[in-house]
């Protein structure tokens, strides 16, 4: 994984010190957390992946669902956009992978098409992960899935039905009753930092991954070397927030990332949007996250080459040199000839770098290079997590709460006069 970094607002040395004097009592206290296992503790997120019982877990799923051939998860937010992330940033189909999130009807009806024409059970297997048990579009999709899938196959198709939740929800309940699949999942560990724990794993171990190197990574991320990257990442985004950044920009260099960039997206968003402080002050810090291809180079690259302000951009793209072809010398891009493919794409990559130099646009760059990508995104994923926590304690904010957010759960009950 390679690092590089172009800021346009350096904090001094005295400004320095006094964010990692701040920060210093969390990083020690979540070191302790780390290296003791506490499962009471919401950061355990970062280290569950080692628990030896996951493991065996994950082994048995994988042989009781070995003949899958299509994998549905029915989740929202951190109950899919992990999944999702991993199995399309290595854009490995071995297992097809279909996500319900959303109330959407006409999706429903595509996929009920879709596993209803299959002949055999064991090719298709469901996933409902929801943490709380409750989450409404969850339930719903869930509740008219089953049910239609029930009128076709009868009740052996809760064979194939994998439920995760926390222990003792009406979701776990209602899994032992129809005789699913129930799985648990630390009740300490909140859905955005989830990708570490069964939420995510268990489908990534269906879907034919490698969630051994995925751990690998995931845990790696935790040694010192890491950390402190974790720790000084998270210093350079709070002075750009004092600073009046108000914009972050998850630039995908790859398409394969763009899902990465919604899961990164929830995380930051989720964590970071807060109305008032831990100490009950209004929030005046946050940024907006949004999530840039080079498809939107035309776009978005003239709306911030024009100058306008408060944008932090990072940069991630592979180091993937096993895809590349050749381009004719005679043929229509001539002009390009003898280059291939993925270096014009290199060469598009740095000339978009340059530009942010040269208009004074601050970025970092994240280069996942190491030999095995699966790994790469565990440990990307996992020095994220941990630095936006890091990010929290800076502003003063709790990254693991969500005040808001039921909000418009309440609304849509009293629409429905629930």
């Amino acid at each position: 994984m390679r690092f590089s970094y172009f800021d346009t607002e350096v904090p001094s040395k005295a400004v320095k010190a006094a964010a990692n004097k701040k920060l210093a009592p969390y990083r020690e206290e979540l070191t302790k957390v780390i290296e003791g296992q506490n499962s009471m503790r919401p950061e355990y997120s970062l280290v569950h992946a080692a628990d030896g019982d996951l493991h065996t877990k994950l082994a048995e799923l994988k042989k009781q669902f070995k003949a899958v051939k299509h994998l549905v998860v029915v989740g929202i937010g951190g109950s899919s956009l992990g999944v999702e992330a991993v199995h399309t940033g290595l854009g490995q189909e071995k297992v097809k992978l279909s996500v319900i999130d959303t109330i959407a009807p006409y999706e429903m009806d595509i996929l009920l098409d879709t596993l209803t024409a299959y002949k055999k059970l064991e090719k298709f297997a469901i996933c409902v992960i929801s943490k709380s048990g409750e989450t409404p579009e969850t339930l719903v999709n869930a509740s008219v899935l089953l049910s239609a899938l029930e009128k076709s196959f009868g009740t052996t198709i809760n064979k194939q039905i994998v439920c995760i939740s926390d222990p003792k929800t009406e979701l776990a309940r209602y899994a032992k009753r129809k005789k699913m699949v129930s799985v648990t999942m630390p009740t300490s560990v909140g859905g955005r930092f989830s990708v570490g724990t069964e939420a995510s794993l268990v489908p990534l171990a269906l879907l034919g991954h490698d969630v051994d190197a995925f751990i690998e990574g995931l845990l790696d991320a935790n040694t010192e070397d890491f950390e402190q990257i974790a720790a000084d990442g998270a210093i350079e985004v709070f002075e750009y927030l004092k600073c009046g950044y108000r914009h972050y920009n998850f630039f995908a260099f790859d398409k394969r990332l763009e899902k990465v960039g919604a899961w990164y997206r929830q995380l930051f968003a989720e964590s970071l949007g807060k109305a008032t402080t831990s100490g009950k002050k209004p929030n005046k810090l946050g940024m907006v996250p949004t999530i840039t291809t080079p498809v939107e180079l035309h776009s978005i690259g003239q709306l911030y080459f024009s100058g306008f302000p408060g944008v932090f951009t990072e940069f991630i793209a592979f180091d993937d040199a096993d895809h590349e072809h050749v381009i004719p010398k005679a043929g229509i891009a001539k002009a390009y000839g003898s280059y291939s493919n993925q270096e014009v794409a290199v060469a598009m990559y740095a000339g978009v770098v340059q530009a942010y130099q040269l208009e004074k646009l601050p970025y970092r760059s994240i280069i996942l290079d190491e030999p095995n990508l699966t790994y790469s995104l565990g440990l990307y994923m996992a020095l994220r997590m941990r630095e936006v926590m890091y990010i929290a304690k800076l502003m003063e904010v709790n990254a693991f709460n969500q005040p808001n957010v039921e909000l418009y759960k309440k609304k849509t009950k009293a629409v429905l006069g629930l």
